[in-house]
């Protein structure tokens, strides 16, 4: 159905920060998506990168890329209606096994700081959604972009992943970015 690739890059924190963060530019941009003000790790209100990244000195840049199986592909090219449904059994699953890694390697070494991709998913309807504190504060991660990320720049500079972005259907493949911050 679907294979997974990682790619890891370590970067000092000052030089992951001043060459991918961009808050002004990319934080703007969350109006658009459906989870702005209805997901307790996207905008507006959250944090920012600087601040969660304090007083680490070192980040662990990964890339997780799902290469889809050309069947699969296929599959999502002639029915639409099934694309997501797709993307959230493949794309998704790898996604949450990358936070539980990352969760284990905080317990691992404590101090250590996850930041995931996209919004959380843990709980679905976030409680934000309905006005309530986050159920799950103790393994809730922010967005990657919600911090001002140039994910695009971080995928292809760094982890040489270009992102893609298929008009419909399933791309050849999806990328997710997290990072470790660490001392």
């Amino acid at each position: 159905m679907y294979q997974v690739e990682v790619q890891v890059k370590t970067l000092t924190v000052s030089d992951w920060l001043l060459r991918y963060c961009q808050p002004e530019k990319f934080v703007p941009l969350c109006r658009e998506c459906p989870q702005y003000g209805k997901n307790w790790a996207c905008p507006p209100g959250m944090t920012t990168a600087e601040k969660l990244a304090g007083n680490y000195r070192y980040v662990e840049v990964i890339g997780l890329k799902v290469r889809y199986d050309e069947q699969v592909r296929k599959e999502a090219e002639a029915f639409p209606e099934r694309t997501e449904k797709l993307r959230q059994e493949t794309y998704e699953v790898a996604k949450r096994k990358m936070l539980y890694a990352l969760l284990a390697l905080e317990e691992e070494f404590p101090g250590s700081r996850t930041i995931m991709a996209g919004g959380c998913t843990l709980c679905q309807p976030c409680a934000r959604a309905q006005g309530k504190p986050c159920r799950q504060p103790e393994k809730m991660r922010y967005s990657y972009s919600g911090l001002g990320f140039d994910l695009g720049r971080v995928s292809q500079e760094l982890l040489e992943m270009p992102l893609m972005w298929p008009k419909k259907g399933l791309p050849e493949y999806n990328v997710a970015i997290a990072s470790l911050l660490h001392n």
